[in-house]
């Protein structure tokens, strides 16, 4: 509405044609959420995206200080890489994975922590 808050009219011979109308305007900065939640509980995401080529986000949550392993391992059970292996304080994390040196097919990553652990699968596609 015209000289409603944030809103200026400005003189001329145009203003009684000007529609009555204020937009306002948020800019927003960057796309991520940032949580302050403590988990209550451990937890391992199916990683995203699933396919990938050749990168990948693993998500997880660690509900008290404790080291927290995160290693990827292929299809015949050879470990590939550790992505994680630090003492984490309780938050949520993520943590990427770049592919691109190894070759498509089935990978498992296992996340041990504690009396925690999970496992999931990710397909590598090129």
């Amino acid at each position: 509405m015209d000289n409603g808050t944030g809103c200026s009219l400005t003189g001329g011979s145009a203003q009684p044609t000007r529609p009555n109308i204020c937009m306002l305007m948020n800019m927003v900065v960057g796309n991520k959420i940032a949580s302050s939640e403590i988990p209550t509980v451990y937890s391992l995401a199916q990683n995203y995206p699933n396919p990938f080529n050749p990168v990948t986000a693993i998500k997880y949550t660690v509900p008290k200080q404790n080291l927290v392993k995160l290693v990827v391992y292929d299809l015949i059970g050879r470990e590939v890489t550790t992505l994680v292996n630090e003492v984490k304080q309780p938050g949520n994390y993520s943590v990427s994975f770049d592919a691109s040196n190894l070759a498509s097919g089935v990978y498992f990553y296992r996340m041990a922590a504690g009396d925690f652990t999970d496992v999931k699968k990710m397909v590598l596609i090129k």
